[in-house]
């Protein structure tokens, strides 16, 4: 009996190291991409993929070498988990993902722990906008229950769109995907630059490289965030089609927080409402429908 306990640990532990592995692997490409390439669509010169790969591989070994603050650790290791559940991979252990999927991959949940991470970066100038995007993320949530009572988690959600496609829940959660894109309140490297000046932190090349890269990390999170809400039927594809999942998933969401900034759009209140309102009228109808 214990053995088959500690047999089952061990493989819960491996599937979980299996998932951190393929998400580290993974995160210099998401890097280049949330970056990177809108830069490059705007006629800026960008590095090359292989760059952030290096410049990953010197974050990890002088973290592994220096260590980090208490705080900085702690937000890195909350990131990493947000990942974790977020990525909705099943690798040798189905029902490790479809648990984590099920329980901890909740829009609200993640959400709130991404947005705490962008309060401990930058916790004055942007609390206004922390607070718009938190309203979003409630409204998110409320409407996935609205439009589907029971569903638990972006697994849940999954699992309801593959048994009904004409759900309403999908365009409820477009939708709130797009809204959250406008209202994003994560800071760029410029701002956390200048808010730790302005704090009077040490500003040493290395302690801001490692917290620039922590963020960039809860940027990758947020678009995974909005690539799940946008492409929920990829959440959760067991072997190597989840992990293409997770790549188009996370491109979908890049690309929403991309236009958000090309196009201006964030800057108009009315439009966020006016998909906050479409998303609760669509969410109204599938209940009434059901």
């Amino acid at each position: 009996m214990m053995g088959m306990v500690l047999l089952s640990g061990l493989r819960v532990l491996l599937e979980l190291s299996l998932q951190l592995a393929v998400i580290l692997l993974l995160l210099p490409a998401m890097f280049w991409l949330g970056e990177d390439v809108p830069a490059l669509l705007v006629g800026r010169a960008v590095a090359p993929l292989r760059e952030r790969y290096g410049r990953m591989a010197a974050f990890w070994r002088l973290t592994l070498r220096h260590g980090l603050p208490l705080e900085d650790g702690l937000m890195l290791a909350l990131v990493l988990l947000v990942l974790l559940c977020l990525a909705g991979l099943s690798i040798v252990m189905p029902d490790v993902g479809a648990v984590m999927g099920a329980w901890l991959a909740d829009p609200l949940l993640m959400g709130s722990v991404l947005l705490a991470g962008a309060f401990w970066a930058v916790p004055g100038p942007l609390w206004w906008m922390h607070g718009r995007c938190c309203l979003v993320l409630c409204l998110t949530e409320a409407f996935i229950v609205l439009a589907a009572p029971g569903v638990t988690g972006l697994r849940g959600v999954q699992q309801l769109l593959l048994a009904a496609p004409g759900s309403s829940l999908a365009g409820t959660a477009l939708c709130c995907a797009v809204a959250l894109a406008l209202t994003t309140s994560l800071p760029d490297r410029q701002t956390l630059a200048d808010d730790m000046v302005a704090r009077g932190q040490p500003v040493g090349r290395l302690a801001r490289d490692q917290r620039q890269v922590i963020v960039g990390v809860y940027h990758a999170g947020w678009s995974l965030l909005l690539g799940d809400l946008l492409l929920p039927v990829l959440f959760g594809l067991e072997g190597p089609g989840g992990v293409l999942g997770l790549s188009v998933r996370f491109v979908g969401g890049s690309v929403l927080v991309a236009l958000g900034q090309m196009t201006g759009m964030r800057r108009h209140g009315r439009f966020v409402a006016l998909l906050l309102g479409l998303a609760g009228l669509m969410a109204l109808a599938g209940r009434f429908a059901a």
